[in-house]
């Protein structure tokens, strides 16, 4: 029986809140544990062995299809996703596309802390279940496709999965449970006896700018001063100039502006050039990075 996943990611979950509080970044692209939310759950499930992997959108639709158009993932938008609840926007997603599979293992974007055995073990379930653990049920479940049309979502009789797994309990729209669901994720990372680590270097007639020089260009910005920022990295001020002169010199634009004398002595900025360079490199790491972890689950996957 082959088994894909679906993602409902379509409701304003900024609504759904504890107290007076309320999320500042849409819920899907929540930074999570060197992730967002939603690209998190996307690599759990291929880690699982889970294909394909329906994403349903409504609100800011467009924001997280870009946000993922890189992920080999099926996407579907709730244009009326205000008057749904997140199973009905499953039901209606199943209609409109049915996915080649028979059975989906449905996950409700806002509990994204469960692992790939989780999955593993919930996909090899042949009837409808739904995942507990410690004695209380979350919102994840397997469900079959024949099941899933018509107007209601029909629980009745559904078996119950009880996991050792306390990420499926987890659930974002209460934010006292985002620290939890990172130390949780952290520590399932952390327990991994196998990583893989990504360096970025860019180089033109040699290589100028690396982790190293970034991290500096870091420092200088959170000092003002290059000499606290070698401080803090452990190496001579001479060594600083030299990483800063060699790619200055290769950019042909200066990163920093430097100011000398007054009462206070010099300060050092990150030029307007330097800060957008900064930016682009980071963007690329966080990539290379996720890039990486992707490729390194699938040629070693059995070492894990």
């Amino acid at each position: 029986m082959k088994v894909g996943a679906m993602i409902i990611a379509a409701q304003d979950l900024a609504k759904d809140k504890t107290g007076n509080e309320e999320f500042e970044t849409f819920l899907p692209m929540l930074p999570l544990e060197g992730s967002t939310v939603i690209k998190r759950e996307i690599y759990t499930l291929r880690k699982a062995g889970i294909s394909p992997i329906l994403v349903v959108g409504g609100y800011q639709a467009e924001v997280l299809k870009n946000h993922i158009s890189h992920n080999g993932t099926v996407f579907w938008e709730d244009s009326e996703y205000a008057k749904h609840d997140w199973k009905q926007s499953a039901m209606l997603a199943v209609e409109a596309v049915s996915p080649d599979c028979e059975t989906l293992v449905v996950i409700p974007v806002e509990c994204p802390a469960f692992t790939a055995q989780t999955v593993r073990t919930l996909a090899e379930c042949k009837e409808n279940t739904l995942v507990s653990c410690q004695g209380k049920r979350g919102k994840m479940c397997l469900l079959q496709i024949c099941d899933c049309k018509g107007d209601a979502w029909r629980e009745a009789g559904w078996k119950e999965l009880e996991v050792e797994d306390p990420g499926v309990i987890l659930d974002l729209t209460h934010p006292e449970e985002i620290q939890k669901a990172e130390a949780y994720i952290r520590g399932i990372r952390d327990a991994r006896a196998l990583s893989v680590k990504t360096k970025v270097v860019l180089s033109r007639t040699e290589d100028f700018f690396g982790p190293g020089i970034f991290q500096l260009l870091q420092h200088i910005d959170e000092t003002g001063s290059i000499q606290a920022a070698a401080k803090k990295m452990g190496i001579s001020y001479s060594k600083c100039w030299k990483m800063l002169n060699r790619a200055e010199e290769q950019m042909g634009f200066a990163f920093l502006n430097r100011y000398n004398g007054g009462r206070h002595g010099g300060n050092s900025t990150i030029t307007k050039e330097g800060r957008t360079f900064m930016m682009r490199y980071q963007a690329m790491m966080e990539d290379m990075k996720r890039i990486s972890q992707n490729f390194f689950d699938i040629y070693f996957q059995d070492y894990q």
